[in-house]
């Protein structure tokens, strides 16, 4: 069976076609994308035939905009843009604008848990939400880390130390600095 289906040739590099390996009958249009051997296939989600044209060309419209102006056409994966930031990072460091000890660091978080939460995410789809529930996410999913800065369990004895010695200390250390204490009579 033909992958390429009722093929429409709406104009030359933008074709309109269904696929032969779904059971759907959606149509799909395929660019040609200028100066290069790639071609962007985008589904229209529509099966009525001229709404499907009309679509192909907004679609085209869309590609040429981005192209015009810069802008990504192919949607990239979170671990491939990473990648290209730690390359960047590695030629900074070469040059002496980082230190080299950066690069090494950021790696191990990029490829570490940053990889595990977001690596196959398109990075279109990651907004405030996705990095908002990135916290929460690797306190759970965290191996190997130890249990959080902040309130520890203290050991009834180690209370009663700090419980001893603590009431102590503010004068202790006044009276180090100089200071005099003024007793209520």
């Amino acid at each position: 069976m033909a992958f390429i289906t009722e093929k429409e040739e709406l104009k030359p590099g933008l074709i309109l076609f269904r696929r032969g390996d779904v059971d759907h009958r959606m149509w799909y249009c395929r660019m040609k994308m200028p100066k290069a051997d790639r071609y962007k296939t985008v589904s229209l989600k529509t099966t009525d035939i001229s709404a499907a044209r009309e679509r192909a060309f907004d679609q085209d419209a869309d590609v040429r905009f981005r192209i015009k102006h810069d802008v990504p056409v192919f949607n990239r994966p979170f671990r491939d843009v990473a990648h290209e930031y730690l390359l960047t990072q590695e030629a900074r460091a070469k040059r002496g604008e980082i230190s080299a000890a950066r690069p090494k660091k950021l790696r191990a978080v990029i490829e570490g848990t940053l990889d595990r939460y977001a690596g196959s995410t398109q990075v279109h789809l990651i907004g405030d939400e996705r990095w908002g529930g990135y916290p929460a996410w690797r306190r759970e999913n965290g191996a190997g880390r130890h249990p959080r800065n902040g309130v520890r369990e203290v050991s009834a004895d180690a209370a009663q130390s700090f419980a001893d010695h603590g009431s102590r200390a503010p004068h202790q250390g006044s009276a180090n600095l100089g200071h005099q204490s003024i007793e209520a009579d």
